[in-house]
């Protein structure tokens, strides 16, 4: 009986945007890193939120080594400027960790910095702010219509006319049946979450 060895339980996968079916995002992984969106770069979430995605392993039961020479070739093929892939140099950056002089220097680089929010929120400001000082007190908050739209795509809660009382599914909904556009000045005015 052969037994696996522990190494090769590596995979490399591609990423494609669900719209066009191309490319975008080469990895290697193991275990459920194909569907992770964990430790994603922001171009990644871009394309992937702008497109949707989808996953393919195409080569599974591999030496971490051989995961990473694969990843490279098909970077190289389809370049790097193509994909998503930032991490990428000699293989990208598997198991990467600053040396303990790189951590050293970087240490002392910020000995003596003052944080960025340092100094920027104190509690007087804070106390002057609370209940009826605050700026905000007893108005009524009040959302554009395209506010209102992506709060409904958002959370998929139903509107209702201020006027009637009655609850629509949409703002479309909503405008159809009172018999005026969202594009009307008073149309904001009816519009409740």
């Amino acid at each position: 009986m052969l037994v696996k060895e522990e190494s090769d339980n590596y995979y490399v996968y591609l990423h494609f945007k669900a719209n066009s079916h191309t490319i975008f995002y080469v990895g290697k992984g193991k275990n459920n890193r194909h569907k992770s969106k964990s430790g994603r770069n922001k171009h990644w979430f871009n394309t992937a939120s702008k497109n949707g995605w989808y996953s393919k392993i195409i080569k599974s039961n591999i030496s971490e080594e051989e995961s990473l020479e694969l990843e490279e070739l098909i970077i190289d093929t389809i370049g790097l400027s193509n994909l998503c892939n930032q991490n990428y140099f000699n293989g990208g950056m598997s198991g990467y960790t600053h040396s303990e002089e790189a951590k050293l220097k970087m240490s002392i680089s910020k000995k003596g910095r003052v944080p960025w929010n340092k100094g920027t929120k104190s509690e007087a400001t804070s106390l002057r702010m609370r209940g009826s000082n605050h700026h905000f007190y007893g108005k009524k908050k009040t959302f554009t219509t395209s506010q209102i739209e992506s709060i409904k795509e958002k959370n998929g809660t139903p509107v209702c006319d201020a006027y009637t009382g009655v609850f629509y599914p949409s703002l479309t909904e909503m405008s159809r049946a009172i018999g005026i556009t969202r594009k009307t000045k008073n149309f904001d005015k009816r519009v409740l979450l």
